[in-house]
């Protein structure tokens, strides 16, 4: 067939019946090949059916215009690689080729459609680049700058660009633009200033595919590529003016003749390259001062009165504004506003004034009423008197002297006696006696305010009228000085012991006395009502008789002017029945032989008097209370009968427990209760006797102090003086045989035979069976007799041990399926069934020099003692070089002492390591190199760094170039340069290899571009594994 390549693959003949011969056919339909499959590696698998019984050997073969890609094994069917695939747009990578298969007789033929997986092979690509923009600084937010874009020529989501910015010189810039991850659209989103902020930013951007496979690789991989961008901020006239030297103060003196100058403003417009006029204006009206438009001079406009600008404080506060000639980029006039502060200097023209301030606002006055209590002491104040004076004028211009006059100015004084422009005035008592509501309820004086500098009008005068007012100047008394009072002890919260009152002739003081109890610890018990004088119970449970029976608190009466009377309370508690009789021990305890007889006295005492205090005592009902009876005058307790311990429950011990009561002859009667313990001594009076008529038991043999069985006896006695056990063999047990006695819970005692701990009976003596005679016996040595039978039993006894192994080597990524070595064990037993088991797995991984835990378990060791490899997972030199398995083997048909080896097996599995992996490059090698035009022939310009997980020779690696461009960014034009401009020297440090890339020739500075240099690090130990990286070099003027 014309245009295409026929692959004919010979296959051996083979002779057979032809006649039988039938046609075969091809089964296979489509493959799926991964487009960057390596050259020789595996492509798709053909596959027939031939119906012959015997079928005969096939030949295999491909052809059409596609063909060329593949080569296939005649013999097998099998198609691999041939040259690289290319996924082509036009065909959406999915093309035919035809398969002939052939056998001695027949040849069919049949189309199958190639689907070519795309993979992701390529980076993004940047167009129109550089990207190199002017920005004007009031660039409105949102506003897109400029679009990147770069194209990704695979398929699928690995066709699909995101773009992102990386990072940004200086680095704020990140905060101002932004660029959309779709369609590459660099936004401004944080508006720009020229003059506070970077007049120029550099933008690296990055364009990322959405990933997708490459071949044997298990996660989808992302390609990408940076492109820069490089913005410059424009200046605009977009500032306002600005006032030099704020802020603006200064003082003029009122009155100040019209047209003087007061001060000069002077403001410059911020934009440096603008320089604009600037005109000045006060803004409002202001009718004391002007200003001139071109020169910012302030002068007075017309008369100033200080006086009248109170208000304000005398400082005139004028808002000037600064404003531009020309307009703005907005089309107005910039414009800036600053405060000058006047402040309006005094001279003497005011007169000193008197001014009520008891209201709102203060109002000028000359008559004023106060008052003042008789006899208040000298420099009190009279009250009721609000008045300030003041002069408007400021500093020795406001001072002024006060003075008094009048009638009665020699009672009172008054201060300051010198002030300045305002001060309150204040009046106080000079003469005590003489301020006396008996003599007058009234008196006059007049304040005079003169200033000494103003002949012309120097003084003001205002009279004061001041009442005087009475005072309190008697105390409260109670009619009697001592009261003797009485009340039932506990009598309840709230109960009225009696009522007292003072009185007081004080108009002032009637109906207002207040009474309370002194001191404050009787309030606990007592209280009095303030208003009324009652006095009654605070706390019922605290007045008790019994602790204290009489209380004398003081009764105090109080009034308005803390005026005090007292009277002294005598209050006695009369007594009640409240006092629980209480016996003088807390129990009572005493012993008696069981048979014997009891006599035992209890009393009791009671703290309330006669008859409250008399005391009956009783016996409450229980187990054993109709045995004993008591006096109920005196106390004597006996019993009525005889005491038999074994009668009693043997939960009580012995002990009998009595509640004895004591109550008294009060109404309502109180009573009380003491325990009384009575312990019945027991005497041993009752034999030993076995639980069985006889004992059977079976044991095996060989095992020293092994347990035999156990016998158990009682003796009805209930204390251990006489119902305690001991056991002993009689006779029959040989010397074989020991019996140790033990506790029976609940009762009795029990008797644990076992064989003697020097002894090992033996199946295979005389003696297979043993009969014994045990006996029991009791302190007082009664005793009882049981047979006991032993028969011994034959075992088996010995345990398995493990054979030494030598270590095993096995390579890395091995995938055997049998056994790679296995533990061996023996037992002497003839009769034994062994099995293992895995105990431990311990690694030496990543370097470490001593064992530790596995992270994967690599191998599995069967019953059969086999070790096998886990197909899970695979073995990795890279992450253990040695691992140690720990096991134990069991014999499951041991009978006597351990069924398990007495120590472990172990065995050591040396891992051999494999040239498996590539040369990486490390990910924080810079991949963008600026150098300058300086850099002399084999300077080191750039460096790169690789490691490598094998180990010894499998690690090595070297370094080489494998291709240079040079892009033109002007022209927008790629030249290949082959490696004659740059090589690479290869290094080692320590566990890494370093390619320093040095320069061969002068690098061109006179074209904007940057060289593209691809490196590769390859192993140097077959097979020679390797990856390679990109740098971009960018030569710059100095």
């Amino acid at each position: 067939m014309e245009g295409s390549v026929l692959l004919l693959c010979l296959v051996s003949l083979f002779t057979g019946a032809q006649s039988q011969n039938q046609i075969p056919s091809i089964t296979t339909s489509y493959a799926q090949i991964k487009e960057d499959t390596p050259i020789n590696e595996f492509a798709f698998q053909i596959e027939t059916y031939d119906p012959d019984p015997v079928p005969d050997p096939l030949t295999y073969r491909i052809t059409g215009p596609k063909a060329s890609y593949f080569n296939c094994d005649a013999n097998t069917g099998t198609v691999t690689i041939r040259t690289p695939l290319e996924r082509d747009d036009d065909d959406k990578g999915v093309f035919s080729i035809d398969i002939v298969v052939s056998d001695a007789d027949y040849t069919v033929d049949k189309d199958i459609q190639i689907i070519i997986i795309d993979a992701n092979d390529n980076q993004p690509i940047f167009e129109n680049t550089p990207y190199n923009v002017n920005v004007e600084e009031n660039t409105a937010l949102d506003s897109v700058l400029f679009q990147v874009y770069a194209k990704d020529v695979d398929a699928g989501l690995a066709a699909v660009v995101k773009y992102h910015i990386d990072e940004a010189s200086p680095s704020d810039g990140l905060t101002h633009f932004t660029i959309n991850e779709n369609n590459g659209e660099v936004k401004l989103v944080k508006q720009l200033n020229f003059t506070s902020l970077s007049t120029f930013y550099r933008l690296k951007i990055n364009a990322t595919d959405g990933g997708g496979p490459v071949y044997n690789e298990p996660n989808p991989v992302h390609q990408s590529n940076i492109a820069f961008a490089f913005i410059t901020v424009v200046d605009v006239p977009d500032m306002d003016p600005r006032f030099l030297s704020t802020p603006y103060a200064t003082t003029v003196t009122e009155h100040s003749p019209v047209g003087q100058s007061v001060f000069k403003v002077t403001a410059i417009d911020q934009d440096s390259g603008i320089n604009d006029d600037i005109t000045y204006s006060i803004e409002g009206t202001d009718d004391l001062f002007d200003i001139t438009a071109n020169d910012g001079i302030i002068s007075v406009k017309s008369d100033i009165d200080r006086e009248a600008l109170l208000d304000i404080n005398y400082v005139v506060a004028l808002k000037v504004t600064a404003t531009e000639v020309q307009p703005n980029i907005l089309g107005t006039q910039a414009h800036t506003s600053t405060e000058v502060r006047i402040t309006i200097g005094d001279i003497n023209d005011n007169k000193p004034k008197f001014y009520d301030c008891g209201v709102e606002p203060c109002a000028e006055a000359s008559s004023f009423t106060a008052n003042i209590f008789e006899h208040s002491s000298m420099g009190v104040p009279v009250d009721d008197l609000n008045i300030r004076a003041k002069d408007l004028d400021q500093g020795d211009h406001g001072k002024f002297e006060l003075s008094l006059a009048g009638p009665d100015k020699d009672a009172f004084s008054v201060s300051p006696q010198i002030a300045y422009s305002e001060s309150a005035v204040q009046i106080t008592v000079k003469n005590s006696q003489a301020v006396d509501y008996e003599t007058k309820t009234s008196m006059i004086i007049q304040i005079i305010a003169k200033d000494h500098s103003n002949t012309a009008d120097c003084c003001s005068t205002a009279t004061v009228t001041i009442q005087i007012k009475d005072i309190n100047d008697n105390s409260p008394t109670f009619p009697k000085e001592v009261y003797v009072l009485k009340v039932d002890e506990h009598s309840p919260n709230g109960t009225t012991v009696d009522t007292i009152t003072a009185t007081d002739p004080d108009t002032m003081d009637v109906d207002n006395i207040r009474y309370r109890l002194l001191p404050d610890s009787i309030l606990k018990y007592f209280n009095v009502d303030a208003m009324t004088g009652r006095i009654y119970v605070t706390n019922s449970k605290l007045i008790d008789r019994e602790v204290t029976s009489l209380y004398s608190p003081t009764l105090q009466a109080r009034d308005q002017a803390n005026n005090t009377g007292n009277a002294v309370l005598e209050i006695t508690l009369t007594d009640i029945n409240d006092q629980t009789p209480q016996f003088n021990r807390e129990s009572y305890i005493d012993y008696v032989k069981e048979g014997s007889n009891l006599r035992i006295q209890v009393q009791a005492t009671d703290r309330d008097e006669p008859p409250n205090s008399e005391i009956v005592y009783g016996i409450v009902n229980s187990n054993y209370s109709g045995k004993f009876t008591i006096d109920p005058t005196t106390g004597w307790l006996e019993n009525n009968g005889p005491l038999d311990r074994e009668a009693m429950q043997a939960k009580d011990n012995g002990q009998v427990k009595l509640n004895v009561t004591a109550t008294d002859k009060g109404s309502p009667p109180l009573a009380t209760w003491v325990p009384v313990i009575i312990n019945v001594e027991d005497i041993n009076d009752n034999t030993p006797k076995f639980r069985k008529k006889s004992y059977k038991f079976l044991v095996e043999e060989g095992k020293k102090a092994e347990f035999v069985g156990s016998v158990q006896a009682v003796d009805l006695d209930q204390t251990i003086d006489h119902n305690r056990i001991s056991f002993s063999i009689v006779s029959g047990s040989f010397g074989q045989f020991i019996i140790q006695t033990f506790r029976d819970e609940p009762d009795g005692y029990i008797g644990n035979i076992t064989v003697d701990p020097d002894i090992e009976l033996d199946y295979e003596s005389s003696y297979k069976t043993f009969s014994l005679d045990v006996e029991a016996m009791d302190l007082g040595s009664m005793k009882d007799t049981v047979n006991v039978e032993v028969i011994v039993v034959d075992v088996n006894d010995e345990r398995p041990q493990f054979k030494p192994v030598d270590p095993l080597h096995i390579k890395e990524n091995t995938t055997i399926t049998e056994s790679v070595g296995s533990f061996v064990g023996v037992d002497l037993d003839m009769n034994h069934f062994l099995v293992y088991q895995l105990v431990s797995t311990e690694c030496r991984c990543n370097g470490s020099l001593t064992l530790g835990p596995c992270p994967e378990d690599w191998f599995i060791l069967e019953p059969t003692g086999e070790i096998m490899l886990n197909e899970e997972f695979v073995i990795d030199f890279e992450k253990c070089d040695q691992v140690e398995l720990e096991a134990q083997v069991v014999d499951e048909l041991t009978q006597k002492g351990e069924n398990n080896s007495a120590t472990p097996g172990h065995i050591v599995i040396n891992i051999e390591d494999i040239n498996d992996n590539a040369p990486v490059f490390e990910t924080t090698d810079s991949l963008y190199v600026v150098v300058s035009e300086k850099a002399s022939v084999g300077s080191v310009i750039a460096s790169v760094t690789a490691t490598d997980r094998d180990s010894g020779k499998n690690r090595q690696m070297t370094f080489s170039i494998t291709n240079i461009q040079f892009r033109d960014d002007v022209n927008n034009r790629t030249t290949e340069l082959g490696i004659r401009v740059f090589r690479v020297v290869t290094t080692q440090e320590d566990d890494k290899y370093v390619g320093n890339i040095q320069n061969m020739e002068v690098l061109n500075i006179n074209v904007k571009g940057q060289y593209l240099v691809t490196v590769e690090a390859a192993n140097t130990e077959e097979p020679k594994l390797f990856s390679e990286t990109k740098l971009e070099i960018f030569p710059l003027h100095s």
